[in-house]
């Protein structure tokens, strides 16, 4: 069974093997495996505890099977913004509804937890199609398009999609 809660300084090591896990996977996630170090991780978790939020999901009371985070620009005129939105699910349980149901739980805690939050930011390749269809799925739309922006591992560039989604209900 999966269950889904907050991540705590004590997910540290785990999140930092999952990130790991995930960036061995090509397209897997924008930083490569030698930038997943100790201190990013501890950072993002201190980042996120203080103007964000993330939530792991765990599997069998213990191992961290997928993570996913965003935080704020940490600016006033952004306050009403989490940007750089990142999950990360290990490859042996990508394909089974776990990322979709984290993303969910993810943007309900939004709703509940942040009331002065009216959108959620990310950035995805363009080749990443059955991702860009999952956010779709979960009400992102399709903002922009940034050429050229993205350097694969084997040199070959790409563009980066930005999407967003909108809080149901927010009137501007």
């Amino acid at each position: 069974m999966v269950c889904i809660r907050k991540a705590t300084t004590i997910d540290k090591d785990a999140i930092l093997q999952l990130h790991r896990e995930v960036a061995r996977i090509s397209q897997g996630i924008a930083r490569t495996e030698p930038e997943i170090t100790e201190a990013y991780i501890e950072t993002l978790i201190q980042t996120t505890a203080r103007q964000g939020l993330m939530l792991v999901a765990i599997i069998d009371s213990e191992a961290v099977i997928a993570e996913i985070h965003a935080s704020k620009y940490g600016l006033r005129i952004f306050d009403h913004i989490l940007t750089g939105l990142t999950i990360a699910v290990h490859p042996a349980y990508q394909g089974k509804g776990i990322g979709k149901k984290l993303f969910q739980a993810f943007l309900d805690n939004v709703q509940q937890l942040f009331p002065e939050v009216s959108r959620v930011e990310l950035e995805s390749r363009s080749s990443n199609q059955k991702s860009i269809g999952l956010y779709q799925r979960l009400g992102f739309e399709l903002e922009g398009r940034m050429k050229h922006k993205t350097r694969n591992q084997d040199g070959s560039y790409e563009d980066s999609l930005l999407m967003a989604w909108t809080k149901p209900g927010f009137v501007p």
